[in-house]
């Protein structure tokens, strides 16, 4: 068994020495993929019995929370992080996403008439999608892609230290 787990394991070595970026992109579109369905999902369970932007907005801390985590240990390799940066992004990304697919739907209610919770929730996936490559770019090159931490700091995801 394990002699068909070697060469699978050398692949994915190759390829993440190789073609790293693409890998990452992969591993990304993987996650917020699950992400985005996880999102939609939940909105829909919560929108029958909160309005609109409440079920928004508490998926999208499920959602973000989650996915965040999934992409640090997943597409980015679990490294160790700056602290505030974490922290700064997953704030960011909660508000940007909060205000950016609030909008969407309260223009959305406001163009056409009588949606249906499934309606919204395509209308959140799409829009999650669109912000999802600037999230990547946020994720690679500042939170996760910065320079390693100075001796002695503590890996951001790391709270026990």
């Amino acid at each position: 068994m394990e002699s068909a787990v070697a060469p699978a394991r050398q692949r994915d070595s190759w390829w993440r020495r190789h073609h790293p970026l693409l890998v990452q992109v992969a591993h990304y579109v993987v996650v917020g993929g699950l992400a985005t369905v996880a999102n939609a999902a939940v909105f829909l369970l919560l929108r029958t019995g909160l309005d609109t932007v409440p079920a928004n907005v508490v998926a999208l801390l499920v959602s973000t929370a989650v996915s965040t985590e999934a992409n640090h240990r997943f597409t980015f390799g679990g490294g160790a992080v700056h602290r505030w940066r974490a922290r700064v992004q997953v704030g960011g990304t909660v508000l940007f996403y909060a205000f950016y697919s609030s909008a969407v739907l309260l223009l959305l209610e406001a163009l056409l008439e009588d949606l249906t919770p499934v309606q919204e929730s395509l209308a959140v996936a799409a829009a999650s999608v669109l912000a999802g490559i600037i999230r990547f770019l946020v994720l690679r090159y500042w939170v996760f892609g910065a320079d390693e931490p100075e001796p002695g700091k503590v890996d951001a995801w790391d709270e026990r230290a």
